[in-house]
């Protein structure tokens, strides 16, 4: 009868360990929840560095881009474009080829084709991202009218130098070797 008593004492002490152990762990847990909210709730005063949470980033990246700064955003974005969740990864594509799309257009309407090779390349890295994000998330409306959108600024293929032959000669044949007077 003691043995048993002694028993159950020492299983609800194990019991109330474990309990406070687990309530210990939710509530840092809640902490750190708590703490990411807030920084995402005002992402300005974010450092980011590896062991901050990528929502964090990106909400960090999200406002460095709407503040006009998107080439740090870019560089965020590309520290998390392999998350594991598909869903978070689609946002992020659509978010970069949105960038370079809006970048392309932009430098096309101001400069056109003197900045041919520029608005080519970041044309091209629009559509791969837009592309990526479609392939995450097919019914993607806005990411399928940027890429759409992207194809209709897409610049026409340069066209090749003419040849600036300068012959003296009146005719073709006179080049020829072998023919006597240039004819035949």
């Amino acid at each position: 009868m003691v043995m048993q008593a002694k028993l159950r004492e020492s299983a609800a002490w194990g019991l109330l360990a474990l309990s406070l152990g687990l309530a210990g762990w939710a509530g840092y847990h809640l902490f750190v929840v708590a703490r990411e909210n807030a920084a995402i709730d005002d992402p300005r005063h974010i450092i980011p560095d590896e062991d901050t949470a990528p929502e964090v980033i990106l909400a960090k990246a999200q406002t460095l881009d709407l503040g006009g700064d998107y080439q740090e955003a870019l560089r965020l974005y590309h520290t998390i474009r392999n998350d594991p969740s598909p869903a978070f990864r689609q946002r992020v594509h659509y978010n970069m080829g949105t960038i370079y799309l809006r970048e392309a257009a932009s430098l096309w309407n101001s400069r056109g084709v003197l900045e041919y090779a520029r608005v080519n390349a970041l044309v091209a890295l629009a559509k791969e991202n837009l592309k990526e994000a479609l392939r995450l998330r097919p019914d993607d409306q806005d990411a399928r009218f940027n890429l759409e959108y992207a194809f209709r600024i897409t610049p026409p293929p340069k066209e090749k130098e003419k040849a600036n032959w300068q012959g003296t000669k009146s005719s073709v044949f006179s080049t020829l070797p072998g023919i006597p007077g240039g004819g035949p």
